[in-house]
């Protein structure tokens, strides 16, 4: 080295130019790292962040519906068995059907006489009589012997309706007419014979009834109107309700 390049100013020397130079590099080199790293951080902050916004707003949601199911389980009523056989026992004996009919029979007697143990009837003393009169027969069932099934689990009520059965029967006197009589002065013709052979005439009646489809009729019936009274219980919109 010449005493020259001693002499100038260490700036001005080669070297030091160099060094800045390179390290000017090595600062910037170390900025770009500082800014990557720094922006790298930013994105996973910024990802974290979402992350947790959208916990956030799963935890509420699944807060709010589970609020919401306990409002709704609390709002909607309960109801038992024993509400519905309470109600039903309000009813008590439902009669959904009524069976007008006019009925028109034949009397016939005679007085009888034992002759070696058998019945003969004895000459000249035949009566008889043919009536008409109009009668009801009523139709119902019996609700206190309803089955009654509630599931609460299911939402759902089940009620089994016993089968109808006729719960009365009768005749009205002041509607008989007499179409036909013969009588007998050795057997004369009494109200009792009236009133007897009317009474005998129900079952035959209650039979023709049967036949012809009232008891079906009746059942139907029922299960119609159990159905629309249970129905306007309060909260029974929120079950299933069959009434069989």
């Amino acid at each position: 080295m010449s005493k020259t390049e001693e002499k100038r100013p260490i700036w001005k020397k080669r070297w030091f130019l160099w060094a800045i130079i390179l390290l000017l590099v090595l600062v910037s080199a170390g900025l770009g790292r500082l800014a990557l790293s720094a922006h790298d951080r930013q994105n996973m902050l910024e990802q974290e962040l979402e992350l947790q916004k959208e916990a956030i707003a799963a935890l509420r949601s699944e807060a709010r519906q589970a609020e919401e199911d306990r409002l709704i389980q609390e709002s909607e009523p309960v109801i038992t068995s024993s509400t519905v056989s309470d109600q039903l026992s309000s009813l008590q004996e439902l009669v959904t059907t009524e069976y007008i009919y006019t009925n028109a029979g034949k009397f016939e007697n005679q007085n009888q006489i034992k002759i070696i143990g058998q019945d003969v009837g004895i000459p000249f003393t035949s009566k008889r009589f043919i009536v008409a009169y109009d009668g009801r027969i009523r139709v119902g069932v019996d609700l206190s012997r309803a089955q009654i099934d509630v599931d609460e689990e299911a939402r759902s009520i089940a009620v089994t309706l016993p089968d109808s059965e006729i719960v009365s029967h009768e005749t009205f006197e002041d509607t008989l007419v007499v179409l036909d009589e013969t009588n007998n002065v050795f057997n004369p013709i009494s109200i009792e014979n009236y009133t007897e052979f009317v009474a005998g005439q129900k079952t035959s009646m209650e039979q023709k009834a049967i036949d012809r489809g009232v008891l079906a009729s009746a059942s139907q019936e029922a299960r119609t109107l159990v159905q629309s009274f249970l129905a306007q219980l309060p909260g029974m919109e929120s079950y299933r309700l069959t009434v069989t």
